[in-house]
């Protein structure tokens, strides 16, 4: 039984490095198909001052999806909570970013920030479940926002059914999310922390009885659940933002609803293609398409895309290093208390 595991985990992550691989691939040849020079000379035009605003919108999205998570505790909790959960979502949002080939490692990362803050571990992981499904509810909200404006400025246009179909992909996968709540998702979450390679600190998880209650009590609380979802509409609307400050220090500005149109669009094609790592190609390939309808060039959509890449790296890699410096002082404070044992 256990080799087959091994076996199925080791398919597993061969098939998310093919299609990571596969992606980049995908995305170098665009860039150089549309021409390197016209894409770098399209996301120079943002200098240092549009990054600067892109970094700025990134920070304002960032607390919402913060605060989103830390209405969900609906238990007492120490002081500067709110700046505990900022701190653990960034993290989460760095590992799962730059990590990607591991399925679920920012969330287990962000987690784990929690429980060593205070919260105890059934509730630190309960929080983070029902987060995860608040944050995909209102993803379908956002894209149906943007769907709605397509539909309304470009009814013709026929990649609005395919964004269409994006959505009902979505759909059904955050119905499976919540019927997975109740049946198999704490199992994989058991199997998750050793992948990781913290397997002692997250013993308690061993006790999934006691996160499924912890699950089952935010979800009674209804106004949390709900606001948690509403803080999470806002984070999307802020990137939204990022996207229209991107394209203005770019020269190409576009209306508030174009952008709405354009963002949730992609993301509903990324969803589409969940299976791919990063969303390598995906995403570059969405910008250049659905950019296209609304005037966009490819040089310039690519641009935009690479612009992202670049606020995850100089988001993402002080708060790898932060989680690996974190961790790296609790393994050895550990060995130290044992070693006075």
């Amino acid at each position: 039984m256990s080799a087959d595991v091994d076996t199925k985990s080791g398919a597993s992550r061969t098939a998310f490095f093919i299609a990571a691989t596969l992606g980049i691939l995908l995305a170098v040849c665009l860039i150089a198909y549309f021409g390197i020079s016209e894409v770098w000379d399209a996301m120079a035009t943002a200098g240092f001052s549009g990054m600067a605003a892109v970094l700025c919108a990134y920070f304002l999205s960032l607390s919402f999806c913060a605060w989103s998570w830390r209405v969900l505790l609906i238990e007492k909790y120490p002081q500067n909570r709110g700046a505990t959960f900022l701190w653990a979502r960034w993290i989460r949002d760095s590992v799962g970013n730059l990590l990607a080939i591991v399925p679920g490692a920012g969330e287990a990362a962000g987690a784990r920030e929690l429980t060593k803050h205070g919260l105890r571990m059934n509730v630190a992981a309960a929080t983070t479940i029902v987060d995860m499904t608040t944050e995909m509810l209102s993803q379908l909200i956002y894209t149906f926002m943007g769907l709605a404006f397509l539909f309304a400025y470009h009814p013709s246009e026929p990649v609005a059914w395919w964004a269409a179909g994006g959505l009902v992909v979505a759909t059904i996968a955050v119905i499976g999310f919540l019927v997975a709540q109740r049946h198999g998702l704490i199992l994989f979450l058991e199997s998750l922390p050793a992948k990781l390679g913290f397997t002692r600190a997250w013993e308690g998880l061993s006790d999934t009885g006691t996160i499924h209650t912890a699950i089952q009590g935010i979800y009674s609380d209804k106004r949390a659940v709900a606001a948690s979802i509403g803080l999470h509409v806002a984070g999307w609307l802020a990137g939204a933002l990022e996207t229209w400050l991107a394209l203005w220090f770019m020269g190409h500005s576009l209306s508030a609803g174009d952008v709405l149109s354009l963002e949730s669009l992609v993301f509903a094609l990324r969803t589409a293609a969940f299976v791919v790592p990063w969303a390598a190609g995906v995403q570059e390939g969405g910008y250049v398409v659905v950019g296209a309808l609304f005037g966009l060039g490819p040089d310039v959509a690519l641009a935009l895309s690479l612009l992202k890449r670049a606020k995850e790296v100089i988001i993402g890699v002080p708060g790898l290093l932060a989680w690996h410096v974190s961790e790296g002082k609790r393994f050895w404070q550990g060995r130290l208390a044992e070693s006075r044992k």
